[in-house]
């Protein structure tokens, strides 16, 4: 027996090591294999998600049959069982960062499809709430689901792969102009068929807020097709990302700093810490000024344009949705050059006006004027508590933004009523024409609306309004142009060289040598472009005008829409290289290249200058 025990001993021990050895193991299997779990039904969850987003859209937007509407709903119903039994199995096994870790909007969407289901497999108790067991309460909750589910899965994917966030947007914007392509050819969404590149056009246009149209929309498309249009306006307004931020952000709970960088950097905040606050403000503000903009809008136009309530409503909405956003489409016949709108109440135009300006200054200056306008309210409020709050200044942007604004405003209105007094304007009063010359001076630099045809200008006026498209509006806007930030910058350089200064500033301020130099780049990429895309045109339109070609090239690449005329008229393949142009005017050419090729440059080493001639 005792010649046994050490033979029982490594016997034990053996077990023992064993047993430590097996568990990690086993556990490690288990994690991999609900890791495969996971990685499975999250690809099968986002194939579902677009599948749901294609079945609505099927439903609403085509011409169906019972059968073919009862084979929408059976599959939309499958959806919805794979979204319940996700969820279910999210709950069971990730319950931390499922429940206790997601944000507020995971949250609404998934008692959404949860209530949706029990409607579906307990009809009986549903009946209760009728609402809740109806087809629109199910689209809504799988559209709902499908769209954040998705946003997050796109930045986690941007995440991965830690892509330059130019390239990002210029992605999202080719994928949202690819989607409204498709949702414009459905056969709802239009009283006639389009041809595929006209669609492709007017969705390119809508996304990046362009007005330029082949086709008169007014006639063309349902209230479907302006739902489709004013939603790819929106997105191309504020941008895709955006929204799909916000959706990350409330669906996850938090996101990664990565993430949260390249957030910042799309809406320009100043910290990390005002990035929700911030990202909420833009949306907030642009729902509460198309709101007010849809009802000023609806008191000022005149009644007579319309049969019904709602289509007065829907044109309130519509244009001011299309004006805030700088888009300039209308869905009114002969635009806003009708004649009962041109001889009818004048405010009309000035709430136009106002919209037009306050979304080509851009969201840093709104922000700024909303910060400076609360700290003056509080000051003026609370007085005497002796609380030292924080004084908010105008930052320089903002000054050379609304300065330069305004110039470039009130001497497009002089000169536009100089050179159009006896022509355009003739036949109307003096008040009538002092507000479309404003009119007239705004939408240049940022629009496509038109209340007098751009056809019948003098060359002056045709003149003064390329150079107005050309400036554009301000960085960060949803106008395009150099931006008037570019124009301010290069303006204050050439000061500082006549003047002999060795810096570029203003307001005592003084602006770093990188923006110089990129305000620089910008104005001479964007005359290239002009050159560039107007020879080709001329090559493939040899019979047009080349005033009507360089000014059309012009209000496609600044995203303006003004038009003499030369669209509808144009063949396929013009019409293509006016959507490059179009994509590149709303994205930034410079952004794409230094996405492409900024890492490439010799960095960490520097060359002996040598002296070039420039007179």
């Amino acid at each position: 027996m005792p010649n046994n025990l050490p033979r029982l001993e490594k016997a034990i021990k053996r077990i023992i090591w064993e047993q430590k050895h097996k568990a990690p193991n086993e556990s490690q299997n288990y994690v991999q294999w609900l890791h495969k779990i996971d990685v499975f039904f999250t690809c099968l969850t986002a194939i579902a998600s677009v599948g749901s987003l294609l079945g609505v859209a099927f439903y609403y937007g085509l011409n169906n049959s019972t059968n073919e509407a009862s084979g929408f709903l059976v599959g939309l119903h499958a959806a919805l069982f794979l979204f319940a039994v996700n969820i279910f199995l999210g709950i069971c096994f990730a319950f931390n960062r499922f429940v206790l870790h997601a944000g507020i909007l995971k949250w609404i969407v998934n008692l959404l499809i949860l209530i949706s289901a029990a409607a579906y497999f307990f009809p009986a108790a549903s009946n209760w709430f009728g609402c809740i067991s109806s087809k629109e309460f199910l689209f809504f909750s799988l559209a709902s689901y499908s769209l954040v589910f998705l946003s997050a899965k796109a930045l986690d994917l941007a995440n991965s792969y830690r892509m330059n966030p130019s390239l990002i947007l210029a992605s999202s914007f080719i994928v949202v102009i690819l989607i409204g392509t498709f949702l414009l050819m459905l056969p709802k969404s239009t009283k006639e068929p389009i041809d595929l590149i006209d669609a492709f056009f007017i969705s390119t246009s809508a996304v990046c807020v362009t007005g330029l149209s082949p086709i008169d929309i007014s006639q063309i498309f349902t209230n479907f097709g302006l739902l489709v249009l004013s939603v790819l306006i929106q997105i191309g307004g504020l941008g895709l990302i955006a929204f799909t931020s916000v959706f990350a952000i409330f669906y996850a709970g938090s996101t990664s700093v990565y993430n949260q960088l390249l957030i910042r950097d799309m809406i320009y905040s100043k910290s990390m810490d005002a990035l929700l606050p911030t990202l909420l403000y833009i949306l907030g503000f642009t729902l509460s000024i198309e709101t007010i903009g849809a009802f000023l809008i609806y008191v000022t136009v005149p009644s007579s344009l319309f049969t019904t309530l709602s289509d007065k409503l829907i044109f309130s909405a519509f244009h001011s949705m299309s004006a805030f956003c700088n888009a300039g489409f209308s869905n009114l016949k002969d635009g806003l050059s009708n004649e009962v709108l041109l001889k009818g109440n004048q405010f009309f135009y000035l709430v136009i006006c106002a919209l037009m300006f306050l979304g080509s200054i851009g969201f840093p200056i709104l922000i700024n004027l909303k910060d400076k306008l609360f700290w003056k309210i509080k000051k003026q409020l609370f007085p005497s508590t002796g609380e030292q709050t924080n004084f908010i200044r105008f930052d320089l942007n903002t000054k050379l933004v609304l300065i330069t604004s305004s110039i470039l405003v009130a001497a497009g209105t002089v000169l536009f009523l100089i050179f159009e007094y006896d022509g355009t304007l003739k036949d109307m009063s003096f008040f009538t024409k002092i507000v479309q010359s404003l009119f007239n001076a705004i939408l240049p630099r940022t629009t496509g609306f038109a209340s007098v045809n751009p056809a019948d200008f003098q060359p002056s006026t045709i003149l003064l309004v390329c150079l107005l498209m050309w400036i554009g509006g301000s960085s960060q806007s949803m106008a395009g142009g150099v931006k008037v930030n570019t124009v301010a910058v290069l303006f204050l350089n050439l000061k500082s060289i006549i003047t002999g200064s060795d810096q570029t500033g203003a307001f005592h301020r003084a602006i770093s040598e990188k923006a110089v130099l990129r305000a620089y780049a910008v104005a001479f990429i964007a005359t290239v472009c002009v050159f560039v895309f107007s020879f080709i045109l001329i090559l493939l339109e040899p019979g047009q005008p080349i005033r009507s070609i360089i000014f059309e090239v012009m209000s496609a690449l600044f995203t303006v829409g003004s038009s003499l005329g030369l669209t509808p008229v144009l063949s396929g393949e013009s019409k293509f290289v006016l959507c490059i142009a179009m994509f590149l005017g709303r994205v930034g050419l410079l952004s794409i290249l230094i996405g492409l090729l900024g890492h490439r440059g010799a960095k960490g080493c520097s060359f002996p200058n040598e002296h070039i001639i420039i007179n």
